[in-house]
């Protein structure tokens, strides 16, 4: 990590074949650069934390040895591909090659050996826009669970793929978490479809709940419009539409939307009552925050938000970047695999020789 080092070992070479080996750079996992494994890890470290050019300057101040930004960028990179790789093998024959055989698909799936045995296993799953070649959604499950002295644990993954496809991941890490050893599963989120859909479709006997937050934010949203930005009417109507829903009054909460909706005239007062009503009817059950609560649950799926925030956001999402599918995929697998506490598990299977 802080000079050079000269290593003289075997070199071989087929006439036949043209192929050469170097069997002492793989058994102590050395890459096809330059660098040692410990000055590479270093670059790898700086660079899924931040951009590329000031993991080089980083480096340099910590070590004294200059890497580029692209040598810092391709040492994360390939590294990073070797853990998503290593993802998609993982679930490769998890993948139904349509969403209709998916049902059947699972019956046969094996599950991954699992870490823990916890008493309650919650699953949160969400997306986040990254700019690839355009917009695309990052997926990510968080899934966390608590120990017998209240300690918490969390486990991510992150994947670019549709619905359909990021299914498998999620059930890969469940599996490593418990999910089949666990005497309760909880599935937390917003009320995207896609979510209970295809998540939901998975976790059949889990507990589904709406995160109380996003249920708010639509009562809040229809607030302003019925009664103004920032108004005492305003907070005093989403307060007591909130006092109804946190008693989980989903029927009472509907007939008064519905008696408001048959008094009002306004068209832009009208969509918003008809867009909320439309919101509680499609989530009614997972709204049922009287008996979560009394039940001991958790009702927010802020860890979920903020792990799309810290790992995925926070790296991806600076100022006039722009990533390469592949590229930002493996940034994101070694920053999960990080967050997941396996760093050191990924060198020990030498990443650079398996790149």
């Amino acid at each position: 990590m802080m000079g050079d080092i000269e290593l003289n070992r075997a070199y071989y070479h087929c006439r036949h074949c043209k192929q050469s080996a170097t069997p002492y750079d793989r058994r102590v996992g050395l890459g096809t650069g330059p660098e040692s494994v410990g000055l590479a890890q270093a670059a790898v470290w700086l660079g899924k934390q931040d951009v590329f050019e000031n993991a080089s300057a980083t480096l340099f101040r910590l070590t004294g040895q200059r890497l580029s930004a692209s040598t810092i960028q391709r040492l994360t990179e390939s590294v990073g591909g070797v853990v998503a790789r290593a993802e998609e093998k993982a679930v490769r024959a998890m993948r139904p090659d349509h969403p209709r055989e998916f049902a059947a698909a699972m019956r046969d799936w094996k599950s991954p050996p699992a870490e823990a045995s916890p008493e309650t296993l919650y699953v949160l799953v969400d997306g986040v826009q990254v700019h690839q070649d355009g917009w695309h959604e990052a997926k990510v499950v968080v899934c966390y669970w608590y120990d017998k002295d209240g300690h918490r644990h969390n486990r991510y993954a992150v994947r670019f793929e549709n619905a359909a496809e990021f299914v498998p991941f999620v059930w890969s890490l469940a599996c490593r978490c418990g999910l089949e050893k666990a005497k309760r599963v909880v599935l937390l989120g917003d009320g995207a479809e896609w979510i209970w859909r295809h998540i939901g479709g998975l976790l059949k006997e889990a507990v589904w709940i709406v995160d109380w937050y996003h249920a708010c934010e639509h009562v809040w949203t229809c607030g302003r419009v019925l009664h103004g930005e920032n108004t005492v009417e305003t907070q005093a109507w989403v307060k007591e539409i909130e006092g109804l829903l946190w008693e989980g009054q989903v029927r009472a909460i509907l007939e008064r939307l519905r008696t408001a909706l048959a008094r009002t005239r306004a068209k832009t007062k009208r969509t918003a009552l008809q867009a909320l009503i439309t919101y509680i009817e499609n989530q009614d059950a997972r709204l049922a925050y009287d008996k979560f609560r009394a039940a001991g649950l958790d009702i927010g799926s802020g860890s979920v938000e903020s792990a799309c925030k810290h790992l995925v956001a926070l790296r991806m999402k600076r100022s006039g970047m722009r990533w390469s599918k592949a590229g930002s995929q493996n940034v994101l697998s070694i920053r999960a695999a990080w967050l997941n506490g396996e760093w050191d598990a990924v060198w020990n299977n030498k990443p650079l020789a398996a790149a």
